[in-house]
């Protein structure tokens, strides 16, 4: 009968480390399993980041676009401003030429009359 207790013993022995085995898979598995879902969920995550991103990207794209359309009118608004200036000069270099005979003449007739 002691041989008998003793191979029993021995098969509990065997069917507990087999158990124990087991039990340290299973911890293992749903580990691995809670950190697969962790991955997952940090996924969703970045995706939804990555979507802000997206749109923030879009944004500045249509800002970056108004504004090189906006640089350009400023720059042809300088341009038209150049070429008013550049008429305005011509216009009054006219007059410049046709006041100065006039002013010199009446200087003449003015010393002929007797002017100082």
């Amino acid at each position: 009968m002691a041989e008998v207790c003793k191979d029993i013993d021995q098969g509990l022995a065997a069917l507990n480390r087999k158990i124990d085995e087991l039990n340290k898979r299973l911890r293992d598995l749903e580990r691995e399993q809670k950190r697969c879902c962790d991955d997952k969920d940090k996924n969703k995550n970045d995706n939804k980041n990555n979507n802000d991103l997206e749109k923030r990207i879009k944004e500045l794209e249509k800002t970056t676009e108004l504004l090189k359309k906006g640089i350009i009118e400023t720059l042809n608004n300088f341009a038209d401003i150049e070429n008013t200036n550049r008429e305005f000069t011509e216009a009054f270099q006219g007059m410049h030429d046709i006041i100065t005979p006039l002013i010199d003449t009446v200087s003449v007739i003015a010393e002929f009359l007797g002017g100082d």
